[in-house]
């Protein structure tokens, strides 16, 4: 085996060294090189025309897209499932108020929108069939029965929007609900004959007083003392209110009657699930008689004078 001469090595690595070299100075231009493109002459870039929902960023876009107006659109029924929705949560939103009994009455009466007329609403069609209607008028009639007095008023407007605009009768029937005033007291006003009753009640001890006296001072007997407690016994809450009753008109007996009916409503400012009791106890409803006027010819309202024949 030969040796090689020292010239011919160095002549190898020099043959190695030129390739090495030009593929640095190429890499070394590249790098040197602008991205983009100058261009000659100085005429100005062309101006690219967009439209001009191109241009926005990503929240604009979101405000900007075609949203489907019901969450269901994209299901077989969009309007009726949108509103069995709302129903269902409304159930399951408000299913521990107490509910009562209708009346074969009010049972039978047909207060909401008729099948027809919700078809138009849905605007689908014959998708709208009796089922559907059926399963519409069954849920709304749970909703229907739930104490008038603790409805709560998102309940109240749904009723409002799917009943009869044309008829007489309401399916809640919309009036004035007490509530506590700022200090916690309930105010109100109860009449009997002649006399009014303004009544100030709030949770305490059981202080009454009549006109600024206790009722034992204001009122002597013993019946009429017994009337003002009566609403509280028939509830079964003696001595856990102060009661302030300002009375004027009509006689001592009426007086008390008009106190007794005032307490009455209040205790269903603090609970309006006592009324059924109170009902049944006729402290709701007020004895509305009056006394009867005297005519002329009687002595009294239908007393005639003693006859006497000569």
């Amino acid at each position: 085996m030969s040796l090689l001469r020292p010239s011919s090595c160095v002549q190898g690595l020099r043959s190695f060294s030129r390739p090495f070299s030009n593929t640095a100075l190429r890499l070394q231009e590249n790098l040197n090189r602008p991205l983009v493109p100058q261009r000659v002459g100085g005429r100005p870039p062309p101006v690219r025309r967009s439209l001009p929902y191109t241009n926005l960023s990503n929240p604009e876009l979101e405000r900007t897209r075609v949203v489907p107006l019901f969450k269901t659109y994209y299901g077989g029924n969009p309007y009726h499932d949108d509103v069995m929705s709302r129903l269902n949560a409304l159930l399951r939103k408000h299913h521990r108020l107490p509910t009562r009994v209708l009346s074969e009455k009010e049972a039978k009466e047909s207060l909401f929108i008729s099948f027809s007329e919700y078809q138009e609403r849905a605007q689908s069609g014959t998708r709208i069939r009796a089922v559907h209607y059926r399963e519409f008028t069954q849920a709304l009639n749970k909703l229907r029965v739930i104490e008038t007095e603790l409805m709560p008023q998102d309940v109240i407007q749904t009723l409002d929007e799917f009943s009869r605009k044309t008829s007489t009768d309401k399916v809640v029937a919309q009036r004035f609900v007490r509530t506590l005033d700022e200090f916690g007291r309930a105010n109100t006003v109860g009449k009997r004959k002649d006399a009014v009753a303004n009544i100030s009640m709030v949770r305490g001890e059981g202080l009454i007083l009549v006109n600024g006296k206790k009722s034992t001072e204001y009122f002597t007997r013993t019946i009429d003392t017994g009337k003002l407690v009566y609403p509280f016994q028939v509830v079964a809450q003696e001595a856990q209110y102060n009661v302030f009753i300002t009375c004027s008109g009509g006689g001592v007996s009426g007086q008390a009657e008009a106190s007794m009916y005032g307490i009455a409503k209040a205790l269903l400012v603090f609970n309006p699930l006592l009324k059924p009791r109170l009902r049944k106890a006729g402290l709701v409803t007020r004895d509305n008689r009056i006394v009867e006027r005297k005519k002329p010819g009687k002595v009294k309202a239908r007393k005639s004078p003693t006859w006497v024949k000569r």
